[in-house]
């Protein structure tokens, strides 16, 4: 067993800080993502050090990052790759990614997985899948681009799914249910409208675009801007009862469809979130992971898991032949959807937030989520070499 020390606040504050810095440095070493070092950072924080009062401006700055991963991955969906695509290929990848949710639902209940550890397995995020595609210098191959499709129709879609659990974590009847989904529902439009607005009154007034095009300020209006939309939707979401960091995911989404030429942006706003603010959350999650109670039950339901991820999205992916797909590239396609961690980080401290995961199922879905960011990568890469 570990021996647990205790120390004080301040202290406490300055190895968080120094675990954010030295965590890439880990995560290189290891050949790992660096979020998942930051996870394990936190991990062997909260297990080493007891009795420590967390101080308030970490639970601040955790939270502050939690909404900021959640904008930049709503920011990082490529809207002009839907625009290019052609319309049958966009609706066999929505058809595949909805069969992903589907298979996941259907066999989630056979299995006994439970609704929400379904719904948090079967979610898809572009961030790793990316850096792998980068890593293997194929990001602007037909192939890669096709999956890059996908993930951003997954990433929507997730989007939805983890609002729906949400509000299934709340059920008080079906009646109540369709209200609740009435309001989200006119929370989208509205906020979609308003931006659809502000855009036209923009465009009617180009003095107000050349602001925004940093000709002046590049490092200042555009980030006053989106941090501006990020908290704005994320209060009118709580209001509106849907947990603020959809909110959000909703306004980053919005603003990447409704802003194309951001790349500038969203460089200056990963810098100071993956820099700082980010790790600061994985850490404060991993925190929260109580391994003292690891056995082999829980080794036993991450394999479950981890199999669980690859199958809801294998077996769906005889769909994407429809739109071309070789056999091996619909195996690479669902492997390397396979690990969509910054999301299932998300989708897990939502479902802990309203109750509807016990501490061993949550550690279990942990453990999957930075598993699964080591092992399919690294399957991928293989078969990506040899294509």
């Amino acid at each position: 067993m570990c021996r647990r020390l205790s120390l004080s606040s301040e202290l406490f504050l300055i190895i968080v800080f120094l675990s954010a810095f030295l965590a890439p440095l880990f995560s290189r070493i290891l050949r790992m993502p660096v979020p998942v070092g930051e996870l394990i950072f936190g991990i062997l924080i909260g297990n080493f050090f007891v009795g420590i009062q967390v101080p308030e401006i970490l639970n601040f700055l955790s939270d502050f990052g939690f909404l900021l991963l959640m904008f930049l991955a709503g920011l990082e969906l490529d809207f002009n790759l839907i625009e290019k695509a052609d319309k049958k290929q966009n609706a066999v990848y929505i058809s595949y990614v909805l069969l992903i949710f589907l298979s996941a639902f259907v066999f989630g209940i056979l299995l006994g997985i439970g609704t929400a550890p379904a719904i948090i397995l079967s979610l898809i995020s572009l961030g790793l899948m990316v850096a792998t595609l980068k890593d293997m210098s194929v990001l602007e191959e037909p192939f890669a681009k096709k999956v890059l499709l996908i993930g951003v129709f997954g990433e929507i879609i997730s989007l939805l799914a983890l609002t729906l659990m949400e509000k299934l974590l709340h059920f008080h009847g079906f009646v109540s249910l369709i209200k609740e989904l009435g309001v989200i529902f006119v929370f989208f439009f509205s906020f979609f409208l308003g931006f659809y607005l502000t855009r036209l009154l923009v465009w009617w007034y180009p003095e107000i675009v050349n602001r925004l095009t940093y000709e002046e300020d590049p490092s200042a209006l555009g980030i006053r801007l989106s941090l501006f939309l990020m908290f704005t939707s994320s209060i009118f979401a709580k209001l509106a009862g849907i947990e603020s960091v959809l909110g959000a995911f909703m306004a980053g989404v919005v603003f990447s469809y409704f802003i194309r030429e951001k790349k500038d942006l969203e460089e200056k706003l990963s810098s100071i979130g993956y820099g700082f603010l980010i790790p600061i959350f994985f850490i404060k999650t991993g925190m929260g992971m109580e391994v003292a109670g690891l056995n082999l039950a829980i080794l036993f339901k991450v394999f479950i898991f981890l199999a669980f991820m690859l199958f809801v999205r294998l077996i769906p992916s005889f769909v994407l032949l429809l739109a071309g797909f070789s056999l091996k590239d619909s195996f690479t396609a669902g492997l390397l959807l396979s690990y969509p961690f910054t999301l299932m980080v998300a989708g897990i401290e939502i479902a802990r937030r309203g109750g509807a995961l016990d501490e061993e199922t949550a550690l279990a879905l942990f453990l999957t989520a930075a598993f699964s960011s080591l092992v399919f990568p690294w399957s991928a890469k293989i078969i990506l070499s040899r294509r």
